[in-house]
Parts: structure tokens; C-alpha cells; sequence
């Protein structure tokens, strides 16, 4: 009787204990449940989105491939043309529709070359900055930076290219960011700065990668012009 009692006891306990705390426990379960369902529709999606960045991508290489072609290969009078039309559209495309994603970082570095070497400056820019604005690792973003400053200089905005240069911590690129601020000294005719930008450039890059003989070149004709 004593052992019915108890167990009476318990059943009591629980069915009050269900009645105060029961709510709590489905809502509880009901967020675990809609929290596992939601990671995994994330997941879902950011695996989904990246797939589509990376088709895109790939239409964006084939494009620049083509762009780059010399027109002497071009089919016709225009092919040139609309080819880089083409790829101008299709990392255009990239950046709108997967603005975070590091494809469309990538498409506007490809983009920034093409104006390079087509020699529009200002399309370059433009299309770096995007790149630095937006999501990245920070060595592409470096790589991003060390290339605006170069346009910079194509645009003979050398105090702009300086202010730059000098805002980056450019760590395991600061031989690179070293030689180009040396090419900006130089338009400016402060040969003895640009010297010692040359000379930490070489120091920098001695124990990694070995002697830049570029950088060696420009550092020895500013010793011949001195």
C-alpha cells in the first residue's frame, strides 16, 4: 500500500510538474527542432549560392580568355569588341547577384586587368575599389590594394598612390608594397627616398623568395644616376 501510495505520489508530482513546466519544454523542443532545420536550410542555400557563383565564374574566365584575345585572332571586325562586352556583362552580372561572394572579388581583379591593359585607369579603379569594399581574404585584398596603387600611378595621382601605400599593413607583401612605393618616389623625383624604398624592398625579399631583379635594376640605375 505504501509503495502505491508512492508511486501515486509521483505520478502527482509529474502531472504538476507538466502542468507548470510543459509549455516550456515543447516551445524548447519546438526552437531546437526550427534551429536544426534553419542551419541546415542555410546550409543549403550558402552551398546552393556558391554553386551558382562558381558557374558564373567559370562563363567570367571563358569570357576574359576571349577578351584578351588579340584582334589580329578576332573572327570578324568586332568579335573583340563583344567579347569584352561579354565579359564585362557577365562579372557585372556576378557582382549584382553574389555581391559577397569571393567569385565576384575575383571577377572585378580579371575586370580591373582588362582596363589595365586596355589602358582605361578610371574603369580599373573603379573596378578595384569595388573589390576592396567588398568581402575578401585579406590577401586578395592586398593584392587589390598593391594593384590600385599601381593605376594610381598610371593616373599620375602619386600622392594618392602614397597615401595608400603607407595606409596598408601590408604584411607578407611589403616587398611588393615597397617597390611600387619607390616607382611613385621616382615621379616624384625624390630619388634618395625612392632608393631606400627600393633597398627595403630587396632586404624584405631576400630571405623569402630571393632578389626581385627588377626591383635590383631600378635600385642600380638610381645609384648610376646619384
Amino acid at each position: 500500500m505504501d509503495a502505491y501510495s508512492t508511486e501515486e505520489e509521483q505520478i502527482e508530482a509529474i502531472k504538476k510538474w507538466w502542468q507548470v513546466n510543459g509549455s516550456n519544454v515543447l516551445i524548447g523542443i519546438g526552437l531546437a527542432i526550427l534551429i536544426v532545420v534553419g542551419w541546415q536550410f542555410w546550409q543549403d542555400q550558402k552551398r546552393a549560392t556558391g554553386e551558382a557563383a562558381s558557374t558564373i565564374y567559370g562563363e567570367v574566365l571563358q569570357a576574359a580568355e576571349l577578351a584578351a584575345l588579340p584582334q589580329s585572332d578576332a573572327k570578324d571586325d568586332n568579335s573583340a569588341e563583344e567579347s569584352s562586352a561579354t565579359f564585362t556583362h557577365l562579372v557585372g552580372e556576378l557582382k549584382a547577384q553574389h555581391e559577397a561572394s569571393e567569385y565576384a572579388v575575383f571577377a572585378a581583379l580579371l575586370l580591373a586587368k582588362h582596363h589595365v591593359n586596355a589602358d582605361d585607369a578610371d574603369k580599373a579603379e573603379e573596378e578595384l575599389r569595388w573589390a576592396i569594399d567588398h568581402k575578401s581574404s585579406q590577401g586578395v585584398k592586398l593584392i587589390a590594394q598593391l594593384r590600385l596603387a599601381r593605376v594610381l600611378i598610371m593616373k599620375e595621382q602619386y600622392d594618392a598612390a602614397l597615401a595608400l601605400i603607407d595606409s596598408v599593413d601590408a604584411g607578407a607583401q611589403a616587398p611588393a608594397f615597397a617597390a611600387v612605393k619607390g616607382d611613385v618616389l621616382v615621379r616624384l623625383g625624390k630619388l634618395d627616398a625612392a632608393r631606400a624604398a627600393y633597398s627595403k624592398a630587396l632586404n624584405a625579399n631576400e630571405g623569402n623568395s630571393g632578389i626581385n631583379p627588377v626591383v635590383k635594376m631600378k635600385y642600380d640605375n638610381l645609384a648610376v644616376v646619384k
